[in-house]
């Protein structure tokens, strides 16, 4: 058996997300964040329509976004045509099984939250203090409903002892840079499973990722944050690739029911639909898959994928939760 140890683990290349309106989701993520506009097309044909299994005649209006030297965190949106389309996430679910949220970092936090509620962005409580202990160390965070129903959380970091994690983290930002409006790119994304055991395998085996962080949130300050019950138990388990963006923060709940998302996180509809990570050779990511029994979505097959050019790609289900994952190499 060839030993794998040596691949780099796969970050978050992309978030897939559909809007409901491309120019006012735009106006947030190229205006308001600051991230790039790398390529906008219409997408459609045969080929668009079978990998992302819409009816025929389906189009999809899409913007590709991104900050920074490097293929990762960057967020695809995609209005597709049609009346029939539904939100993945109702307002009133703060919690649920599914991909969640996004989390991208602000530079001065009380100044972004002021500046967002003056745009009529809905923050869920006032930016929070988190104190992770002295390894881990110290940031500031908000909540609140983005365009299309996205859960944006925003992060401000504030220990800057570079033996910190959140400190080493600090001095990488410093030498890679922020948005011309302080932000980044996608540093982390959320994703509550049903199943941490088979969604950890997942990212631990085709995508070759590894543990950054693990822990039990609970507790009343925490689980007012997270937007839980007071008992609440929650198992965290962060995984990251070879990068410091694009980390997953994966979580389970331990002693209470959560509603899913996934059924409803599919083309054409409003919300957060995939995540996107490249791969150097899809063919044996593909294998991986099917060891670990995850569901075929769709592929593998050629295309041209906004803001990569020719690839080969294949979407699957998570086997931990059912949401959609797309693994995809440049050609």
């Amino acid at each position: 058996m060839n030993d794998k140890s040596n691949i780099p683990g796969a970050p978050v290349s992309v978030v897939v997300i559909g809007a409901e309106n491309l120019d006012r989701s735009l106006e947030f993520y190229a205006g308001t964040l600051g991230l790039t506009v790398a390529e906008t097309r219409t997408w459609q044909g045969p080929d668009f329509e079978r990998y992302w299994r819409v009816p025929a005649g389906t189009t999809a209006r899409c913007a590709f976004l991104g900050h920074g030297a490097d293929p990762v965190g960057r967020i695809q949106l995609m209005e597709f045509s049609g009346t029939d389309r539904k939100r993945v996430r109702p307002a009133n679910i703060r919690r649920a099984v599914g991909l969640f949220n996004i989390n991208i970092y602000a530079s001065d936090i009380k100044r972004d939250y002021e500046r967002l509620k003056g745009q009529g962005f809905n923050f869920w409580s006032e930016p929070a203090h988190n104190n992770f202990g002295p390894a881990v160390g110290e940031t500031l965070e908000a909540s609140g409903d983005g365009p299309d129903s996205i859960v944006i959380n925003l992060i401000q970091l504030i220990s800057d002892d570079p033996k910190t994690v959140i400190g080493h983290i600090v001095k990488f930002i410093q030498g890679y840079g922020r948005t011309p409006t302080g932000f980044t790119s996608v540093v982390t994304t959320a994703h509550t499973v049903a199943d941490m055991e088979k969604a950890v395998a997942f990212y631990y085996g085709p995508l070759h990722m590894t543990l950054f962080l693990e822990s039990v949130l609970e507790g009343p300050v925490t689980n007012r944050a997270l937007s839980l019950p007071p008992e609440s138990r929650t198992r965290s388990v962060i995984v990251q690739g070879a990068h410091e963006y694009g980390k997953i923060a994966l979580a389970s709940a331990l002693n209470y029911e959560l509603p899913t998302l996934v059924p409803n996180a599919v083309p054409p509809n409003i919300g957060y639909l995939a995540q996107s990570f490249q791969v150097a050779d899809l063919d044996e990511a593909a294998r991986a898959c099917a060891v670990l029994g995850a569901e075929v979505f769709s592929g593998p097959a050629e295309l041209d994928l906004p803001g990569r050019g020719k690839c080969k790609a294949l979407i699957v289900r998570n086997p931990g939760s059912g949401a959609l994952q797309e693994l995809f190499q440049v050609l």
